[in-house]
């Protein structure tokens, strides 16, 4: 079940801020802000310690989606000439969304059909993209796969190690899977605990084999 963020009551009381204007963000200079009412348990405390999610290991530079609401690898990209024109390929490929092909594997994506992702900077290892999600944000609840999908895409590229997020050139802050905002740089690690567990290193565009071998003989 995909973990529920703070973030969220931004979008749900966008007459409280005028952050979704150009990003799905809070400004980090911003006081915290409670509404009236809070849907989706948005505010709920967390029942437990969060967990201490493994490394998400090296793939090569490619685009993740969504399946099953957990977070899967395309199948890799050639990577480009250098790290700025291999990351803003694969960011125009996360805006543009899983190919028929993928849609049909069972892909989706949890951003909007109209988000736009600039990049502005990539410095050493860091990654700048200024974020502006359109008429159609992605929803409190899906909000934490949208950024995962961003942070893991674009730190599949070898020298990109973090991301900062922005609006309208602003920093703001960043759901993480446990419910919490962050407003600091944002690392694989960080989004590890929403990557599918059936994900393969060489391909998760598809399912995993269901095929076995002989059954053994009943003693």
């Amino acid at each position: 079940m995909t973990s529920r963020s703070g973030l969220g009551r931004l979008l749900v009381g966008a007459v409280i801020t005028g952050a979704l204007v150009s990003g799905f963000g809070v400004p980090t200079d911003s006081s915290a802000q409670s509404v009236p009412v809070v849907p989706y348990d948005l505010l709920s405390p967390s029942g437990s310690e969060p967990s201490v999610s493994p490394s998400v290991p090296a793939l090569g530079p490619r685009v993740w989606l969504v399946r099953d609401d957990a977070l899967v690898p395309s199948t890799a990209s050639t990577p480009g000439a250098d790290v700025l024109t291999t990351a803003k390929v694969l960011l125009l490929r996360l805006a543009g969304g899983p190919t028929e092909q993928q849609r049909a594997d069972g892909l989706s994506t949890a951003f909007g059909p109209d988000v736009q992702l600039a990049l502005t900077d990539v410095t050493r290892g860091r990654a700048v993209v200024d974020i502006r999600a359109g008429d159609q944000a992605p929803s409190p609840s899906r909000l934490p796969l949208a950024v995962g999908q961003l942070v893991l895409t674009l730190t599949s590229i070898e020298g990109v190690d973090e991301v900062v997020l922005t609006a309208a050139g602003d920093p703001i802050e960043a759901p993480l899977p446990g419910g919490a905002l962050s407003d600091r740089p944002l690392r694989a690690d960080d989004y590890a605990a929403l990557r599918s567990p059936r994900t393969s290193p060489t391909s998760a565009t598809s399912p995993p084999s269901t095929a076995t071998g002989p059954a053994s003989p009943t003693p």
